[in-house]
């Protein structure tokens, strides 16, 4: 979240839908540490542990996946300036006031039926 009080969302190349920056964890990382290496690979952000605040754990559908379920554990994250890059396998960066989507943005499920709801009780 910016502060402003828009929301990120990213899109990965060869891919439609727009979701949040994240991925999987690797063998030995705890659900920070994640987070911490996803957000730096994708947007070349170096965030702290007291950046972030823990939101829970949820399933969706898959956006680039059919048939399957992801599991997700939800962070807000605090990022002063909304100047960020897309790096690795992101194509490209939106920020979005998530009061007012736009109607012609493609969401991710998880990104659509949870993440924006979340969001938007989080600012109000």
């Amino acid at each position: 979240m910016s502060p402003a009080r828009n929301i990120l969302l990213v899109r990965k190349q060869g891919t439609r839908f727009f979701m949040q920056p994240g991925g999987k964890r690797e063998r030995g990382e705890t659900a920070e540490q994640t987070l911490e290496r996803e957000i730096q690979e994708e947007l070349s952000l170096k965030i702290t542990v007291d950046a972030q605040n823990y939101i829970g754990r949820f399933q969706a559908p898959a956006a680039n996946e059919p048939h399957h379920v992801i599991e997700a554990e939800l962070f807000q994250l605090f990022i002063q300036s909304e100047h960020v890059s897309p790096a690795a396998e992101i194509e490209q960066i939106v920020w979005i006031d998530p009061l007012k989507i736009p109607a012609d943005l493609p969401l991710a499920p998880f990104t659509k039926e949870t993440v924006i709801p979340l969001a938007c009780t989080l600012l109000s």
